[in-house]
C-alpha cells in the first residue's frame, strides 16, 4: 500500500518533486512499524496491570517468606499494601493507573530502613520477576525506574566510622590524635 501511494505520486512531473519528497518522508514514516507483538512499554512487557499484580503478589509471598523482611511487615494490611504497590508500579512505568498514595519519602518515614534490609527487598523483586519469567531487558529497566528512590527509602541512621565507635568505647590511642605534650619535648 505505501508502495503504490508513493508510485501513483509521481505522475505529476517535474512540479510534483517537492510533494513527492514531502509524500515520501511522510509514507516512510507512517510505513514504519514495530514488529508484531513485540511490546512497546514497560507497563505493557510487564503484562499490564494483570502482569503488575501478579508480581507484586509473588513479591510480597518471597518478603514473607524471608526472615530479614518479615519482620518489617507484621502489622500491615497486605491487601492494601498489595493494591497500593501494584498501582505504583503500574503508574511508574507508564500504565494508566493513579497511584493515590504519599511519596516514597513519607510512605517510609521513621521506619529506619537499613541498606542491607532495602538490599534484601530488592533481591526479592528480581527473584519475583524471574519467577515470572520477565526478560533480563525488562527487569533492568523497571530497577532502573526505582533505584533513583532509594535516598527517599533508606533512613535509618549510618552507624558511626569504626574509629569514632573506638573512640566511644575508650579502644583507640588517643595519642595518635593529639599533640605532643610540652613536657615530652618534641
Amino acid at each position: 500500500m505505501c508502495i503504490r501511494a508513493l508510485l501513483s505520486a509521481c505522475t505529476g512531473g517535474r512540479r510534483a518533486i517537492p510533494g513527492l519528497v514531502l509524500l515520501v518522508g511522510v509514507l516512510l514514516t507512517g510505513c514504519q512499524t514495530t514488529p508484531r507483538g513485540a511490546p512497546d512499554t514497560l507497563y505493557v512487557q510487564l503484562g499490564e496491570r494483570a502482569g503488575i499484580a501478579r508480581l507484586t503478589e509473588t513479591l510480597l509471598l518471597d518478603i514473607a517468606a524471608d526472615p530479614r523482611l518479615v519482620d518489617d511487615f507484621r502489622g500491615t494490611d497486605i491487601n492494601r499494601l498489595h493494591h497500593m504497590l501494584t498501582d505504583f508500579l503500574c503508574e511508574n512505568v507508564g500504565g494508566p493507573c493513579t497511584y493515590t498514595g504519599d511519596d516514597m519519602a513519607n510512605v517510609h518515614r521513621g521506619l529506619d530502613i537499613t541498606s542491607t534490609e532495602f538490599n534484601a527487598l530488592v533481591e526479592n523483586l528480581v527473584r519475583a520477576m524471574e519467577k515470572q519469567q520477565l526478560s533480563t531487558g525488562v527487569q533492568n529497566r523497571l530497577l532502573a525506574r526505582l533505584a533513583p528512590m532509594r535516598h527517599d527509602i533508606v533512613n535509618a541512621p549510618q552507624p558511626p566510622s569504626p574509629e569514632l565507635r573506638a573512640l566511644i568505647l575508650g579502644d583507640l590511642e588517643l595519642s595518635r590524635y593529639s599533640a605532643p605534650r610540652v613536657d615530652q619535648g618534641l
